[in-house]
């Protein structure tokens, strides 16, 4: 395949320089094979230009190794090691046909393997400019932008002082200890009560555990004891690295209002009074120009942030200098989930850390069980064998598999579908219109009839923006099912799958404003506070009044936005694993890509798939994708050390 158009825009931009020494055609041939493929921007290398200037002029071969430097940190790395980087450029040329195929990529694989060394060679002359050459006691040589050097130093230091300082308060007392964790109904294991005597007596704490595992009741402990310690609503954050998840935290913490033994309406009022934000807002203005940094510290004695596994390295970085001294930081997490799209593995790097008593891990789920928790522990193992034992078949002939989900004995369950043979693509479109008509996303099922409903125009959920009985079945009927793809092009992508159900809800034809129907499903891509809309928003289209309103659900409350102000968004049939991170569905179905050697297959984004369904998972795919997803298990070079000072003197 020739990329011109990629070449002759190189050549605009003289990358490389055309009087550099070294094969500049194949080198641009290279890039342009990169850029294709969207595994590097024209932005980047002009980056890789700028570096290249700085450092005096290098050889041709220098590009390649600043590219295989960006695209390791578009892989979550915040350093490359020199003998990586010839395999990652080598995935990172994957390039996929518009049908969903892949196109060759031996030519430039056998490019890759014989320029690479020229390449490791030419770095030496980058090294003053902008790039850092480090080389630790053990593993080699490790190459760093200087931007992700400091932010590994900055977070392993702060992180480091925060875990070592264990004197922040005295621990609860055992009355304080049963105040705090006396709920109706239920009671807080060994781990969960050790979590809270950690997070009430530290500095920092970290809590990972999987689904189901209590990490909001803790908080919620966790709070009640520090109120009732004189802790104010006003000294305390929560936060996630996305709008959704720190509302679904604030949402959760007022359900356990209701479970709380002994809550006063003192009490219920200061948990009440709490909202989510965030990281980025509660740090203010545009990074790294934050407004709140080391200069000018949050005023705050209490940070809590949900879903850490998503936070990376930067924002760790600008998150820790902005706390002061006195305040404790709590991270809440699932380590086993998918790590932050950006560089870093933070919550994975300090759960992975030896000897911290400031991490404590949760393993009980009282919500994740069956064959469903079983699955998703035995992803996490690789265990291709145990997968197969534990999961259920569902046979592509049958056209009443869906069916059973109607019976609460397929409840906490997972199934495999697996797809083989030419018409691969057919079966599986055939197989998402029948989960689609199941789960009444499509016309005369039970979404589009709630959303049709002529009353709703004057219920006080679109009249007074109220979350009514009606908002809240609406609500229901969407997060009933979510289906999840791995990418977003191609048949077995969001796109592919959005338009496939979009036009069977308009009687086979894809209609201008695909909004133009209630009961469609929508997320919004694009952050817009004015109108209090986030990105991974997820609404339904509602008829109003005036036309046609989306309805997006905010606890007791609904958002309700006329289509014609809508915020960059797409149709929501569908989503990517890494959208859905922080959400729960009913039921989910999770299609894999076709192609097995897929760069994004492994074990966390099916672990992280199969994790946001509360009674039923369906991987779909073929037997080769889903065993190349299970034996590959997503490893980041990061250089993140946690490490008090109490573990380095023992």
């Amino acid at each position: 395949m020739e990329f011109a158009v990629d070449i002759h825009r190189l050549d605009l931009f003289g990358i490389p320089d055309g009087n550099a020494p070294g094969d500049v055609a194949r080198v641009r041939k290279m890039l342009a094979r990169l850029v294709e493929a969207e595994s590097l921007s024209l932005a980047e290398l002009q980056t890789a230009r700028d570096i290249a200037k700085i450092s005096g002029g290098v050889c041709a071969e220098a590009y390649v190794f600043l590219a295989a430097m960006f695209v390791s940190q578009r892989g979550g790395n915040t350093f490359l090691r020199p003998e990586k980087g010839a395999a990652l450029l080598e995935s990172a040329g994957y390039l996929e046909t518009p049908d969903g195929g892949v196109y060759s990529n031996d030519v430039f694989c056998a490019d890759v393997r014989e320029v690479w060394p020229a390449a490791v060679r030419a770095a030496e002359s980058l090294q003053p400019g902008g790039i850092v050459l480090d080389r630790p006691d053990a593993g080699g040589p490790r190459w760093f932008f200087q931007r992700n050097a400091a932010a590994v130093d900055a977070v392993s230091a702060a992180l480091s002082a925060r875990a070592g300082d264990s004197a922040c308060s005295p621990g609860l007392q055992p009355g304080e200890l049963e105040v705090a964790t006396a709920f109706d109904g239920f009671s807080l294991d060994s781990e969960q009560i050790d979590a809270v005597k950690t997070a009430t007596s530290r500095m920092f704490t970290v809590v990972t555990g999987g689904p189901g595992t209590g990490k909001t009741t803790i908080v919620f402990a966790i709070l009640r004891a520090l109120f009732k310690r004189g802790l104010a609503p006003e000294d305390v954050a929560l936060v996630a690295p996305t709008a959704r998840a720190a509302r679904r935290m604030v949402e959760t913490l007022g359900r356990q209002c209701l479970k709380a033994k002994g809550l006063d309406d003192a009490g219920r009022a200061q948990i009440e009074a709490l909202n989510g934000s965030t990281i980025h807002s509660l740090l203010g203005g545009f990074p790294p120009r934050w407004k709140y940094n080391a200069g000018n510290r949050l005023p705050l004695k209490l940070v809590v942030a949900d879903e850490s596994s998503m936070v990376d390295i930067h924002l760790m970085q600008a998150l820790a200098e902005a706390l002061p001294s006195n305040c404790r930081l709590v991270l809440m997490g699932d380590k086993n989930q998918l790590p932050s799209v950006d560089a870093g593995a933070v919550l994975g790097d300090i759960v992975g850390g030896k000897g911290l008593s400031c991490v404590a891990r949760l393993g009980k789920s009282n919500r994740f069980t069956g064959a469903l928790a079983e699955c998703a522990a035995v992803v996490n193992n690789g265990d291709a064998a145990g997968f197969a034992a534990l999961s259920q078949e569902v046979r592509p002939g049958d056209a009443s598999w869906v069916d059973a989900f109607d019976s609460p004995e397929t409840e906490n369950n997972c199934y495999r579908f697996m797809l083989d043979g030419k018409d691969r693509r057919a079966v599986c479109h055939a197989a998402l219109v029948r989960w689609a008509e199941h789960f009444g996303l499509l016309p005369g099922g039970l979404l589009v009839r709630l959303a049709s409903d002529p009353s709703l125009k004057d219920d006080p959920a679109l009249t007074d923006g109220v979350n009514s009985p009606k908002a809240r079945a609406v609500f229901a009927a969407l997060d009933c099912s979510r289906i999840l793809t791995v990418v977003r092009g191609g048949p077995f992508g969001v796109q592919g799958v959005n338009d496939l159900l979009a036009m069977k809800r308009f009687g086979g034809r894809m209609p201008s404003n695909p909004l133009e129907a209630a009961g469609v499903p929508v997320v919004v891509t694009r952050n817009t506070p004015s109108r209090d809309l986030w990105n991974g928003d997820v609404g339904v289209t509602v008829e109003g009044r005036r036309g046609m309103m989306v309805l997006f659900p905010r606890g007791g409350k609904v958002v309700c936005c006329p289509v014609s102000l809508l915020p960059d968004h797409e149709l929501a049939y569908a989503m990517t694993v890494h959208k859905s991170q922080g959400s729960e569905f009913g039921n989910v179905m999770m299609v894999l890509p076709g192609d097995p050697g897929h760069p994004l297959l492994d074990r966390q984004i099916l672990y992280t798939g199969i994790t946001r369904a509360k009674k039923r998972a369906v991987v779909l795919g073929t037997q080769p994708a889903l065993d190349a997803a299970l034996e590959k298990k997503l490893e980041r070079d990061t250089g993140i050390a946690v490490c008090p000072a109490d573990v380095k003197s023992s």
